[in-house]
């Protein structure tokens, strides 16, 4: 089982991720570069970190390293224009700020601002924590849930053992009673059997007596 990242490892993937998509030109890549070296630094001071994982990180650096050197040596023409752009609004404001300049009333708009890096990269982070709140709450939820369930399994199985010994209970009662009529019935029976027995052979001995009687009454004629 690997060990978890913790959480500026997984930012620092997801922002070298994100560098190595970008395009060699855009603007955003040098400053995406010196946060991921930010990262990188306090990557090299976690003492968890795995031998394995630092060389694996310092490998990535180097090789983001020799790509934005390249790209550094050769600007693109977008990055060009950027940078002309800022001298020009620099040196615009310094002319403003000279005195020989400050009788003559200029209006002067306000450059736009083409990129804020702080802000990308603060973007980046804010919702990188957004998605780790939306997680946690994900997971509170599906905790709460099984919970609740768990609950209700253990009510109803608690129910069912009563139910059953309630069941029980009645199927001993109705055994005990069955057995106890059984025993009458063999007694009844044992007992009846003796009062035909008896009446059988009193039966008899009247019948003898009789015969007896009606043979001395009315004798037999010669």
């Amino acid at each position: 089982m690997g060990i978890a990242k913790t959480r500026d490892e997984i930012q620092f993937v997801k922002l070298l991720e994100k560098t190595k998509a970008l395009d060699n030109s855009s603007w955003r890549k040098p400053h995406f570069y010196e946060h991921l070296k930010k990262l990188h630094a306090q990557l090299r001071e976690t003492p968890g970190l795995t031998a394995d994982d630092r060389v694996m990180y310092e490998k990535w650096m180097s090789e983001l390293h020799d790509i934005m050197s390249a790209t550094a040596s050769h600007p693109s023409p977008q990055i060009q224009e950027l940078i002309q752009r800022r001298r020009n609004v620099v040196e615009e404001q310094q002319r403003l700020k000279s005195p020989k300049q400050q009788s003559v009333p200029t209006v002067v708009e306000k450059p736009r601002e083409e990129y804020i890096p702080e802000r990308d990269v603060s973007e980046v982070i804010e919702l990188h924590k957004q998605n780790q709140a939306k997680l946690a709450d994900q997971m509170l939820s599906m905790t709460r849930n099984l919970k609740n369930v768990s609950v209700a399994a253990r009510d109803i199985i608690a129910q069912d053992n009563k139910n059953l010994s309630g069941v029980q209970d009645i199927v001993d009662k109705n055994t005990a009673k069955l057995s106890k009529e059984t025993s009458q019935l063999e007694k009844f029976n044992k007992s009846s059997g003796k009062c035909w027995v008896w009446s059988l052979i009193f039966l008899v001995m009247v019948i003898f007596i009789v015969m007896v009687i009606f043979i001395r009454l009315f004798p037999k004629r010669k």
